[in-house]
């Protein structure tokens, strides 16, 4: 599940990220994963922070249809030139989709063998992440300090809550996915 939720937001910001990183090699085809993921935890980020929108599966999803949609608008507008640039890097773009499901898969199996949220920064890491997905709004609630919310960054725990919530598996697990993914 985790898996397919990021091959969607990969999938939604490719004619996007194609447009936007046309002058690179390969159209930037192999950075639709991250500039999909960035861009819609962005909005993910951004509505509860503007107090628009409550953190919550929906707007996770929200947030993924409104990258899908940004890049269908992208697609229609250039379709000529990016189905020509995109018959030009389709192999570039098989090639690190299967690059990437094998790094996927092997990361997988380590972690399985080591899943323990203990030691070093992960128990703080995982709160975090709880913090996030307890909250409405951010910044999200501080896990240590009753009351407070969160005066550390965390724009990365940010990316990985939407992930939770838009795959809809517990955060235990998905802490363990997050750190397979990156």
């Amino acid at each position: 599940v985790w898996w397919l939720v990021i091959d969607l937001v990969a999938l939604a910001a490719l004619p996007l990220t194609s447009r936007l990183l046309r002058h690179l090699p390969a159209r930037g085809v192999l950075f639709s994963r991250h500039v999909g993921l960035v861009l819609a935890a962005y909005v993910f980020w951004l509505l509860p922070s503007l107090h628009i929108a409550e953190i919550g599966a929906p707007l996770a999803w929200a947030a993924i249809a409104a990258l899908a949609m940004t890049s269908l608008a992208v697609a229609w507008r250039h379709r000529a030139a990016l189905w020509a640039e995109w018959q030009a890097v389709r192999s570039v773009w098989v090639a690190g989709e299967l690059l990437f499901a094998a790094a996927y898969v092997v990361f997988c199996v380590f972690r399985a063998y080591n899943p323990d949220i203990a030691a070093t920064e992960k128990p703080m890491e995982m709160a975090f992440i709880n913090g996030i997905l307890r909250s409405a709004h951010f910044p999200p609630q501080d896990p240590w300090l009753s009351g407070y919310g969160i005066s550390y960054y965390y724009g990365g725990y940010v990316l990985s809550a939407m992930l939770t919530l838009a795959s809809g598996l517990r955060s235990a697990v998905t802490f363990n996915l997050t750190n397979v993914t990156l």
